[in-house]
């Protein structure tokens, strides 16, 4: 097979760049690297039934992270095949980085933005960087991810990343013009601001309010909100207060229409925001935005839940003794430092954090620094919790555990009304 000049489409992407400045014209320009990548954006619908095809537009600086994302994720494949997917095409250099925005998905719950870096040789720390994004002149918060699927170990010229923000609040659909600003955070500090403008309109949300409820072994969720947009599906879900039960997850989630076209938890991205130990949980799924339905169905595997005032395991980090855990738990829990670590069985790795949040003895939050987790067939589910440091008793409130009240539960909203 014939390989893809890297170096020469580089090249040729700055040296347009340079073009553009001399002609100090706004205007897009597609040149080199970028005509390319429009010729492969027609095929990127066919990645899941051409492997080759898909092997080969992933070679291609702008294309990559696309290509991955049509993979993994139905609702982006969707988006690009109702021609919703923006391209942008924005080149700046400085200093010694040339980034370039490739385009985005932006919608009134949500941005997507893919874009590149480049540079003259090979370095190793570029990811080293932060992003803010705005609308006029309001940042855009909330939930926030960003960065690269390239490998940080290997030094890399070119490198594709991918930022995505998910908002509780819809932005303003009519105002098309945003701001994206990288801080490099290596060497010589370097704050860069791009512009740019949407010609598309901004698609607003499809809302239903269903308010509708669940019931197992006496305890109660209520469905009290679907969101569809093109980037994603929200599913808003509320126990109810008076519960005897602490809901600690729904497993396997997932939206249906009726005509059986069906959409599970975006794979490789946030998935969700918000706790039942707060009063409410957010499930993003993969979007079916563009496809209309007289019903929607709501599916869950499991409901996971356990009994309250026994869902916490309680530590001591100055004696690094377990003070307490619930009967119905079968893990072993040690405390070394301020971490602590547990093992338990294959059934409770579902890749999450199984002791978040924490609590110190005077009822405030104990931080924590991240995680780390593996599973092994032979020694099961091994997972560390990295708290800051701190000398005293806390609780560590179990937010998953392979304990299902209910399974295979079906909920139908029906949208004719």
């Amino acid at each position: 097979m014939m390989d893809i000049p890297k170096d020469k489409l580089r090249q040729g992407r700055i040296e347009a760049f340079t073009k553009l400045k001399k002609e100090r014209r706004r205007k897009k320009q597609w040149q080199g690297i970028t005509a390319v990548a429009i010729l492969f954006l027609s095929f990127l619908l066919t990645v899941r039934v051409s492997p080759t095809i898909a092997s080969y537009a992933a070679k291609i600086p702008g294309l990559s992270v696309i290509v991955e994302l049509v993979q993994e994720n139905e609702g982006i494949k969707d988006a690009i095949a109702n021609e919703y997917y923006e391209e942008l095409g924005i080149l700046v250099q400085d200093k010694d980085v040339t980034i370039t925005l490739q385009g985005a998905i932006i919608d009134e719950y949500g941005v997507m933005l893919m874009y590149d870096f480049d540079y003259p040789t090979k370095k190793s720390n570029h990811h080293n960087y932060t992003v803010n994004i705005y609308q006029g002149d309001q940042q855009l918060k909330n939930s926030m991810s960003y960065g690269t699927k390239d490998s940080l170990d290997e030094p890399v010229a070119h490198s594709g990343h991918i930022l995505e923000l998910t908002l509780d609040q819809p932005l303003d659909t009519k105002n098309p013009n945003f701001r994206v600003e990288f801080e490099m955070r290596d060497g010589d500090k370097q704050t860069i601001s791009i512009p740019f403008s949407l010609e598309k309109p901004i698609a607003k949300a499809k809302v239903v309010e269903p308010n509708t409820s669940i019931t197992a072994q006496g305890q109660s969720l209520t469905i009290s909100k679907i969101i569809r947009t093109p980037l994603r599906i929200h599913i808003e879900v509320k126990p109810d207060p008076s519960n005897t039960m602490q809901i600690v997850a729904l497993d396997d989630i997932s939206l249906e229409l009726k005509n059986g076209s069906k959409r599970e938890l975006i794979r490789n991205g946030l998935v969700g925001s918000g706790s039942f130990r707060e009063g409410q949980s957010t499930f993003y799924l993969q979007s079916n935005y563009f496809y209309d339905s007289d019903e929607l169905i709501v599916r869950i595997g499991k409901i996971q839940a356990i009994p309250k005032g026994e869902d916490y395991i309680e530590v001591d980090f100055k004696t690094k003794e377990v003070l307490y855990k619930p009967d119905f738990i079968d893990w072993d829990i040690k405390v070394v430092g301020n971490d602590v670590y547990v093992n338990a069985p294959v059934k409770d790795d579902h890749g999450r954090q199984p002791l978040y949040p924490a609590e110190k003895e005077d009822g405030t939050t104990l931080e924590t620094e991240g995680c780390s987790y593996f599973t092994s067939a032979h020694e099961g589910f091994n997972y560390r919790e990295y708290y800051v440091p701190y000398n005293g008793r806390a609780k560590l409130w179990i937010s998953y555990i392979d304990n299902p009240i209910a399974k295979d539960v079906e909920i139908k909203i029906d949208l004719t009304d």
